[in-house]
């Protein structure tokens, strides 16, 4: 499994965070999602590198709605 770290650009409340966890969590190829209410903008997605892309989580992402970058430490 690999992660990305994901920023956020809107402003999201701890309700649109979870359903944005849960339907990232319905793809397969995501093992886990981490979201906090207190940095409403930074999402971890854990996902199986054999399976999916990180381009893909981010499709999903903005089919949801959600206007988001793939950051790096």
């Amino acid at each position: 499994m690999h992660t990305i770290y994901i920023h956020i650009d809107e402003d999201l409340d701890e309700r649109q965070l979870i359903s944005l966890k849960d339907d990232l969590q319905q793809m397969d190829s995501v093992g886990d999602v981490e979201v906090n209410a207190r940095l409403p903008h930074d999402m971890l997605v854990e996902y199986e590198e054999t399976a999916t892309t990180p381009m893909a989580i981010l499709r999903e992402l903005h089919r949801c709605g959600v206007h988001c970058d793939i950051m790096t430490c």
